[in-house]
């Protein structure tokens, strides 16, 4: 009987020192990991001091950080008064202008050009701009980078198209439309996208189109060489009712004929005050710039291949 028990004792004495020392180490383990969250208060401690919460995000932010960040929301996220209502149903032309200048991001399709999709349709999604609430220019501004889907693919083959929607903003919403309601308008826009160069008239009034909407993009890293671009429009098509899609002519687009324009939509949209702007970029000269698109696009390509 002595013998069992002294097996028994022998069998439980290193069962017991290990429990013992599982404990011991999980107690020092406890009392580590309370250190390591000292030292992380610590740390955050000293951050929040130079520091606000965005409760938006859960998250302390630099004092200039945050107060960038409210300030872009507070102008992204505001929509002056009166641009609630779009256009009557009968003035196609400026339908697509309010569709354009509404929307903050398009839908991109190009052909794509990464080898396991090699020629199949992509789409993308890219931030836009036309210009200001309220006086767009009505031409697609866009800033891509070559890391980016949409640059690697328009610098092989630049025919894309772009979508745009009411659906993006509370409009339809409000009215409870589905996005594929025909009322719940949108637009279609086909054409070509080129870069636009640097030193020009253009660049300029893109850069301030995109980041008067855009602000954050300002601040892209200079590794990543965003650069502006547009889409050269040759096809439009407006869906805003039922009894299917209107085509518009890119002239009357850009240029929407007199009788069409109704005083109240005229003061919303000064559009006889950009036909000096609109003027600079006729037909003739657009025509010469995309004979120098290939090579724009061949440096696009070349970096691409580098990256």
């Amino acid at each position: 009987m002595m013998y069992r028990w002294t097996i028994i004792f022998l069998i439980l004495v290193p069962t017991l020192l290990e429990a013992n020392r599982r404990f011991a180490d999980s107690y020092e383990y406890e009392e580590w990991q309370e250190f390591k969250d000292f030292q992380e208060w610590k740390r955050t401690k000293k951050i929040r001091g130079d520091a606000l919460e965005d409760r938006k995000f859960g998250q302390f932010v630099p004092l200039e950080r945050y107060y960038k960040r409210k300030s872009y929301e507070k102008h992204y996220h505001h929509r002056p008064q009166g641009f609630e209502d779009p256009p009557p149903i009968d003035q196609a032309a400026l339908m697509g202008r309010y569709i354009v200048n509404q929307a903050d991001w398009t839908a991109v399709a190009t052909i794509s050009s990464r080898r396991e999709t090699e020629t199949f349709p992509f789409v993308n999604v890219i931030s836009c701009s036309d210009g200001p609430l309220g006086n767009g220019s009505g031409i697609p501004y866009l800033y891509l980078t070559p890391l980016d889907f949409t640059a690697q693919d328009v610098s092989k083959d630049h025919r894309s198209t772009l979508m745009m929607t009411l659906a993006q903003g509370d409009y339809c919403k409000q009215k409870v439309w589905d996005p594929m309601d025909p009322r719940c308008a949108r637009i279609v826009l086909t054409g070509k996208i080129k870069p636009i160069k640097n030193n020009t008239a253009e660049y300029n009034i893109a850069k301030s189109a995109m980041f008067i909407r855009h602000p954050w993009l300002a601040n892209m890293p200079a590794d990543h060489h965003f650069f502006f671009a547009k889409l050269k429009i040759g096809e439009i098509a407006v869906l805003d009712t039922f009894g299917g899609p209107k085509y518009v002519s890119v002239q009357d687009y850009l240029h929407p004929p007199t009788p069409n324009v109704t005083t109240e939509f005229l003061r919303q949209f000064p559009i006889r005050e950009q036909q000096n702007v609109l003027n600079n970029f006729d037909e003739t000269e657009s025509e010469m710039e995309f004979d120098s698109y290939e090579s724009d696009s061949k440096s696009v390509e070349h970096f691409v291949r580098h990256v």
